[in-house]
């Protein structure tokens, strides 16, 4: 059987017949491959990372495209691919390289920016490239503070939402290790604190490059803010059955939100190009800001914030008693609000002794006995009446015999124990009254002052001669007249601050200043101001005429002009440096003229040079610089005249530095 053969004809119907359905979906691209290697890709094919840490142009741009364009890119780009993505992604850092090898090819058409060899890895998740990229900018240190927190909040959460539960920061630190990006907790811890609190309150600072030391300083003023706030929201809810005198205050903390409170005050703190606070500015605006929401007075503040900053910086070595009494003075505070008529520092009379402590004009006769310097001592506890025959000299050689013999009983020992902290309570309850005795006094001749020269130091004798003269007596509203004539702006001063200070004053033997009944016998100008507080433009109480106080008094003031000025003025300061332990209290280095300092900082740092005996003859310095400061100078610039409270200061610190340079010169003398 012949075989049949197929002609030219039927060979192309064949060839020409469809060829079998395609049933798998057709494929656009290439798979991503599986494996690391090396591959040549174009600039369309490629890239930069959507989710890239760094939102700032680097800061090395210019000098990296130049390098570039001079010798090409010498290190590969190290790219994956997202799934269902048709082009490769930057891995591990280079965006910026991936910028300027576009911007280079469209300013040179050059092909040698246009095609690139790349090292491909696999795509192993979002975290895994956000990583990559935080480690690469960390060992080449170029993220901002700023940055670097968003980026460890983002990788919190994309870590978060692979497990499907929240994390603690430690476990996120140990996670992010493991994913090749070592960090350390407390940065983390920091890092979030950051964006949590501070980024959408003071975004310009951040953005513009503030670094980690002025964050961590800033974390610590609001822990504390919040503390305090915190303590006093405690107190009121405690006391929510009775309020008191301080319902105002109460429902300000208790209803109020610190979160809120503290934005609104630091958003006026925030400026674009600002990487540096003024720290004595901000710290001024927040005790402000308590004080404002609180009702808590300045001094208990101020002296929590200190008690506050040195338990924490000494942390390790802190007692538990330190610890314990950083917020006595913010207690005390919250129970006068609550209280106004309770006494401060001093324990309550007992209950059979009489009536509840009242002013000095209302004491017992009893009590006023006890007060009296010529009155005889308490009687030990356990004496019968008055007509016992056992006497103090007695008791006291009984307790001397049984101590030096140890046979006290325990009954005995009780009653000793007893009777000491009964003569306790007695000896300060009878301080007490002394001191009400004398507010009493002071308040009368406040009635009806009459005025004439008070005692004046020897130091001072030659300085006052023409300011103490007498003056016929003055009626109550003419002295009501002369003392708001004299007042800036009030100095409201607790009982407690006000019963100490006159106990100190009688401990060195002086009499005790105060502002309404020395009106006219002194040189008294009331300015209560947050720093510095004024009440008088001459008097120095002795116990704060030492070198160091009077250099810290100094430092105050120089301060507040320097903060006024836009001066830096602290401890550490390039400027205006405080210093405490030798000179005028201030050291002062050349203003950067460069910087083209403010006519404002020109005229208070010469001024204060002036007073150091050292102007600079590169700053204006004839004799219209203090009267463009006074105003009386007719300048065109109305913003360099002081403020009436900064007048007032300068008048304070000269009186504050020629005492220093006396006690300086006495203690020479001595020497």
């Amino acid at each position: 059987m012949s075989r049949k053969t197929d002609n030219s004809n039927s060979i192309t119907a064949k060839l020409s017949q469809p060829g079998p359905a395609l049933n798998t979906q057709r494929a656009d691209r290439l798979p991503a491959p599986t494996t690391e290697q090396s591959m040549s890709l174009t600039l369309d094919q490629l890239r930069p990372y959507d989710r890239n840490p760094r939102t700032h142009q680097n800061p090395k741009y210019d000098e990296i495209k130049e390098s570039i364009r001079a010798i090409g890119l010498r290190q590969k780009l190290t790219v994956t691919q997202r799934p269902g993505d048709d082009r490769y992604m930057i891995s591990d850092g280079g965006n910026t390289r991936l910028t300027i090898l576009n911007e280079l090819y469209q300013e040179t058409g050059d092909k040698r920016f246009y095609h690139q060899d790349c090292h491909f890895v696999p795509w192993q998740g979002e975290i895994n490239v956000l990583t990559g990229h935080l480690a690469e900018n960390d060992n080449r240190g170029q993220l901002s503070w700023v940055e670097r927190s968003r980026g460890i909040v983002e990788a919190k959460r994309l870590i978060e939402e692979d497990a499907g539960e929240t994390i603690s920061q430690r476990e996120l630190t140990k996670r992010l290790r493991t994913l090749g990006y070592t960090i350390n907790h407390g940065h983390v811890s920091r890092m979030i604190y950051t964006v949590e609190n501070f980024l959408p309150t003071i975004p310009l600072s951040l953005e513009s490059g503030m670094g980690r030391p002025q964050v961590e300083k800033l974390i610590s003023f609001r822990q504390f803010c919040e503390e305090c706030w915190r303590r006093c929201e405690s107190y009121w809810e405690e006391h929510a059955d009775d309020f008191g005198e301080g319902e105002q205050w109460a429902l300000s903390v208790v209803d109020g939100n610190f979160d809120q409170a503290w934005h609104d005050e630091m958003t006026e703190l925030d400026y674009e190009g600002q990487t540096e606070f003024k720290w004595n500015v901000v710290e001024d605006r927040l005790k402000g800001m308590l004080h404002e929401h609180t009702g808590l007075h300045f001094n208990p503040i101020d002296m929590a914030w200190k008690n506050w900053f040195t338990v924490r910086k000494h942390s390790k070595s802190a007692t538990e008693e330190e610890r314990a009494d950083i917020w006595t003075t913010v207690d005390s505070e919250l129970e006068r609000l609550r209280n106004p008529d309770q006494p401060d520092l001093y324990p309550p009379k007992e209950k059979e002794t009489g009536s509840s402590l009242t002013s000095g004009a209302g004491v017992s006769k009893e009590n006023k006995k006890l007060a009296s310097p010529d009155s005889s001592a308490p009687e030990k506890v356990g004496t019968t009446s008055d007509s016992d025959t056992s006497g103090e000299g007695t008791e006291k050689k009984v307790e001397t015999e049984q101590e030096e013999s140890g046979s006290f009983s325990p009954s005995e020992q009780t009653q000793v124990s007893s009777t000491s902290e009964t003569s306790e309570v007695l000896r300060m309850r009878q301080q007490l009254e002394e001191l009400e005795a004398r507010n009493a006094e002071l308040e009368a001749q406040t009635q009806q002052t009459p005025v004439a020269p008070q005692g004046v130091n020897s130091n001072d004798s030659d300085d006052a001669i023409g300011l103490l003269d007498a003056e016929p007596t003055r009626t109550s509203a003419e002295q009501s007249t002369i003392v708001d004539d004299l007042t800036l702006s009030p100095y409201n001063e607790s009982d407690g601050h006000r019963q100490l200070r006159h106990w100190q004053a009688k401990e060195h033997g002086e009499e005790a200043f105060d502002f309404e009944a020395s009106a006219l016998k002194s040189v008294p100008l009331q300015d209560g101001e947050s720093i510095a507080p004024i009440t008088d433009l001459w008097h120095i109480p002795t116990w704060r005429r030492n070198p160091q106080d009077l250099r810290l008094q100094i430092g105050q003031v120089v301060q507040t002009l320097a903060s006024w000025a836009e001066i830096d003025a602290s401890g550490t300061s390039d400027v205006i440096r405080l210093n405490a332990r030798e000179g005028l209290g201030y050291e002062l280095n050349p203003l950067n003229i460069e910087s083209a300092p403010s006519r404002r900082a020109q005229l208070v740092w010469q001024l204060l040079a002036a007073l150091e005996g050292n102007i600079d003859p590169m700053l204006p310095n004839d004799i219209s610089l203090l009267g463009e400061l006074v105003g009386s100078h007719d300048s065109s610039d109305h913003n360099v005249r002081l403020p009436d409270g900064l007048f007032v200061r300068v008048f304070w610190l000269t009186r504050l530095i020629r005492v220093l340079r006396s006690e300086l010169e006495n203690t020479e003398g001595d020497a």
